[in-house]
């Protein structure tokens, strides 16, 4: 017998009991999706999504200059990923000046 793979891996995701992170790593990448057209061109050679946790998205920034364009986004950057998701999933989205560390 066979099922359609969109009922087995929301169900294997729930049993391995994973929910929180997948859908953490699901709103990360929607962030890298839309921040070069919401936030600038150039956006993810100077941001990018630390970590998601209780309704905040956290972006690191290189610089209080990058910090300043995604705050000036924040909202349009919030609506794209809810819509995208389909819920209201991100109420916040907050920077912190960091480095960004290569996982290679």
């Amino acid at each position: 017998m066979f099922f359609p793979i969109q009922l087995i891996i929301p169900r294997a995701i729930n049993k391995l009991g994973i929910k929180t992170e997948v859908e953490a790593a699901l709103i990360c990448e929607r962030y890298r999706k839309f921040a070069p057209s919401l936030v600038h061109k150039d956006a993810l050679q100077n941001t990018f999504p630390k970590f998601y946790r209780r309704k905040t998205l956290t972006i690191g920034v290189s610089n209080p200059a990058w910090a300043h364009q995604v705050h000036i986004n924040k909202d349009k950057i919030i609506a794209a990923i809810n819509e995208s998701i389909g819920r209201k999933q991100v109420e916040s989205l907050v920077t912190n000046v960091a480095e960004q560390t290569s996982l290679t």
